[in-house]
């Protein structure tokens, strides 16, 4: 325990030799903590501001994967009705007006009409 005690009042007795009488390499050795101490609290802010860019970039993602999610949820509930109507005729609407619009489809007597100018543009 006294062993402890007296090197306790040697560190302080050191470190108060230092304050009091600073030599030149003390003064080397103050210079650098002072340079050090604002390179390091700078680092430290640009890496918080780094995170926050992060962080708010993916909340935004996330936003839009959920405006998606709902998005697809209302065409899940949309082919969901079609399906379960009892009427068959809304159900053959549905398959001909998705025939018509994804597959470029028509039925016998439809009138189909090119337009000409849409294939001179895509080449």
């Amino acid at each position: 325990m006294q062993k402890k005690l007296s090197r306790r009042v040697s560190l302080l007795n050191k470190t108060e030799s230092l304050l009091r009488r600073p030599t030149r390499k003390n003064r080397l050795l103050s210079l650098v903590v002072l340079a050090a101490v604002p390179v390091f609290i700078l680092s430290v802010g640009f890496r918080i501001l780094r995170g926050r860019d992060a962080t708010a970039k993916a909340e935004l993602k996330n936003q839009k994967i959920e405006q998606q999610a709902v998005q697809l949820e209302a065409q899940n509930q949309h082919y969901l009705a079609v399906l379960n109507n009892e009427n068959p005729e809304v159900f053959r609407d549905y398959v001909i007006l998705t025939a018509r619009e994804r597959l470029g489809l028509s039925l016998p007597g439809d009138q189909m009409f090119i337009d000409r100018a849409f294939f001179k543009s895509n080449q």
